[in-house]
């Protein structure tokens, strides 16, 4: 028996799953530029005016006010947008991240790199003044500590020849006078002078952490008008300054600043970045949580608002 040739399938009419044309599975872009992100982000994070950008006011008013979530918000949005995962309002990735991604990501490495070089530098230079500041005022003391000693050297000294004169003439009025003329004259120099110096001294020097600590307050006062509660308190918060509580103070006492002019300045921010009414803008100002400046600063940003 012969075998048969296998009859031909016309397969004209069976459907076939259509292949994906070229760029159909890429995600879409928005109109928000990946450059003015990562910048406002970088420079201006702390303030949410990256995500004011994007349009995401509800979230951009809460890092406004926590400061950026008290920096960890601020270095979560900008790690979100050099890895290109940062979206604007409607969901969409930002434009132009692969033609700027390598710049972006070698500029904010390279000033990352600089802080901690000046931050260990300023850390070593405070410690050195600490120890520079030890020996001085101990070897100032010393003067002060040896002057009773010789005083007390030399008292004997003068009793015994009185002593002696006793039985010779006038035993009562002779020795009366002489130590008595003869021990202010010794005291004076030995306590007054090296006291002097010392006080001088102590009156002339700052540590290091305090000079710190007064420029990054003109910085926070100058650029951002933060109040005098809120230098405070971002320079000894820890995810801000850092500085101990007597530096701040010390900052904050001597800042040049006009605390009426930065709560004006803040109270136009909040009106033409964030369309907030004066009463609102009033009760940011005053908000623990938000500028903490003076119900009296705060009344002043109101009244020049419109001027």
């Amino acid at each position: 028996m012969t075998q048969q040739p296998p009859v031909p399938v016309d397969n004209s009419n069976q459907w076939t799953p259509a292949q994906p044309s070229f760029g159909q599975n890429q995600p879409l872009v928005g109109q928000k530029s990946f450059l003015a992100t990562w910048l406002l982000s970088w420079l201006l994070g702390g303030l949410g005016v990256d995500r004011f950008y994007l349009g995401k006011i509800g979230t951009g008013i809460l890092k406004l006010t926590t400061i950026g979530g008290f920096g960890i918000w601020y270095l979560v949005d900008l790690i979100i947008t050099l890895a290109g995962k940062q979206k604007d309002k409607q969901g969409l990735l930002l434009m132009g991240y692969d033609d700027h991604k390598k710049v972006a990501w070698i500029v904010t490495g390279i000033f990352i790199v600089l802080g901690l070089i000046f931050g260990g530098v300023s850390v070593g230079s405070a410690s050195n003044a600490t120890d520079d500041n030890a020996p001085i005022v101990s070897d100032e003391e010393a003067p002060a500590e040896e002057a009773p000693a010789a005083e007390a050297v030399e008292e004997p000294v003068d009793a015994e020849p009185a002593v002696e004169e006793e039985p010779a003439e006038e035993p009562a009025e002779e020795p009366a006078e002489e130590p008595a003329a003869q021990e202010p004259v010794e005291e004076e120099p030995a306590v007054e002078e090296p006291a002097a110096p010392a006080e001088e001294e102590d009156d002339s020097s700052v540590p290091a952490e305090y000079n710190s600590a007064l420029t990054k307050a003109e910085t926070y006062s100058d650029m951002m008008h933060m109040s005098k509660k809120g230098i405070f308190d971002q320079l000894t918060s820890e995810y801000g300054g850092q500085f101990s509580d007597d530096a701040a103070q010390y900052a904050v006492d001597n800042v040049q600043a006009d605390w009426k002019e930065n709560a004006l300045e803040s109270a136009r921010t909040y009106q033409n970045d964030m369309a907030m009414s004066p009463n609102a803008i009033h009760d940011q100002l005053t908000s623990e949580y938000g500028g903490q400046f003076t119900q009296a600063e705060a009344d002043y940003a109101i009244e020049n608002l419109n001027n």
